[in-house]
């Protein structure tokens, strides 16, 4: 705050000026001036009017809350800051990013003035983009998730609900059926890698065989593997196939593509894969895992695998040689159906796969179909050979008899 005088057509007159910032929230500062004012006493009253003015409206902005950029801001600083099992670092950043990249228009605008209106006009925009409506939905829950911690927070002042609480989103007419190899595909994809000495043909291999996860098998050494000898693996073949034991692989921990490290699992727990006949030799003779060192990696790091570029090495390579078109993590999918399908309990290939969402599991028993197998065995309506010649024969006897 200041009163100054200066020089106006050869008289002396005085300047108010008066800039006030908010305590509560920095970014809230207002300023004004005042000039051409005849006498310093009415300088310095009109001064006390502004700071008066002036604090009354940071008191009104305060009320309102911040803007939706900065809950944004705050939501994730402090969900970083203060970790919780529910939230990966990169889940944070990508709810952050969505709603920055989905909500812009809102992102300088006060949260508390955010209406249904708002809400209705976010989502409508998603689907105009194409965006289907499992997008719009998660879209919708994570702008509740943001908004409800910015009330609890007392961020946001005022109102008790999201602009987005209750919308209905229209659900998918039609349900595309998600990527997913068939037996005979799995083993020409890998026979041609194999063929054409790809040099991800043992990622995907590996990746078919134990069902882990992109970032688990680039952190994979030969510290996690519990392999029998070669002597008792060869005793194992002449066993039947519910009686042999190769090992297991303990899955301990990811590479992180973002961070560029290592870290715990996404489940944040370490599990067990056993280790099948088809996968012992395949490390044996393949992998040569015998002749690594202790910590030394299973599988080679290619360069695009730590940039994050597998799924679209796979693609090319099916597209390039008329396979269908699958992107890396189906390559898990296809290890959990084919396990359902040859009877492996679903609560074990969780168990084996990491999986904690039994709805990501009731969709690969739907895929691989073991739910309806046998199911209309019990119908019984075409009529047989027998039946049909039986009736024949019996017409025949019928004229035979009236002539």
């Amino acid at each position: 705050m200041a009163v100054k005088t200066y020089e106006l057509n050869g008289k002396t007159v005085w300047q108010v000026y008066v800039n006030l910032r908010s305590k509560v929230m920095p970014r809230i500062r207002l300023q004004k001036v005042l000039k051409g004012i005849a006498t310093e006493k009415a300088a310095e009253k009109q001064e006390k009017i502004l700071i008066r003015e002036l604090a009354d409206r940071i008191a009104r902005l305060e009320a309102q809350g911040v803007t939706w950029g900065e809950v944004i801001d705050r939501w994730e600083s402090g969900q970083k800051l203060f970790p919780t099992k529910k939230y990966a670092v990169t889940t944070i950043q990508d709810h952050a990013a969505m709603l920055r990249n989905w909500t812009k228009p809102w992102l300088k605008r006060c949260a508390s003035d955010l209406n249904r209106g708002d809400g209705r006009e976010i989502l409508r925009f998603a689907e105009s983009q194409g965006k289907p409506p499992s997008f719009q939905k998660k879209l919708k829950n994570t702008v509740n998730v943001i908004y409800r911690w910015g009330i609890e927070e007392r961020l946001i002042m005022g109102v008790h609900q999201s602009p987005v609480f209750g919308l209905e989103i229209e659900k998918d007419r039609e349900e595309k059926m998600p990527e997913i190899l068939a037996k005979d595909e799995i083993r020409v994809l890998l026979r041609k890698a194999k063929e054409q000495t790809h040099p991800w043909y043992p990622v995907w291999s590996m990746a078919i065989l134990t069902g882990m996860r992109s970032g688990e098998l680039q952190a994979l050494n030969k510290s996690d593997l519990e392999l029998v000898t070669r002597g008792e693996a060869e005793k194992m073949d002449r066993k039947p196939p519910e009686l042999r034991s190769y090992g297991i692989i303990r899955v301990r921990r990811t590479y992180k593509t973002r961070q560029k490290e290592f870290g715990p699992t996404k489940g944040g727990y370490w599990r067990n894969v056993p280790v099948s006949r088809e996968l012992y030799w395949f490390l044996i003779f393949e992998l040569k895992v015998a002749e690594l060192e202790t910590e030394a990696f299973i599988l080679p790091r290619h360069y695009k695998w730590v940039r994050g570029e597998q799924a679209s090495i796979l693609r090319a390579f099916c597209q390039a040689n008329q396979l269908t078109s699958v992107k890396f993590h189906t390559l898990r999918a296809c290890f959990a159906t084919q396990l359902i399908s040859a009877g492996v309990p679903a609560t074990v290939v969780m168990k084996i796969g990491g999986w904690k969402d039994i709805k990501t599991m009731q969709r690969y028993i739907r895929m691989a179909g073991i739910d309806e197998r046998g199911a209309t065995e019990v119908l019984n309506f075409i009529p047989t050979e027998e039946a049909v010649m039986e009736k024949v024969v019996s017409m025949s006897d019928f004229k035979a008899r009236r002539d």
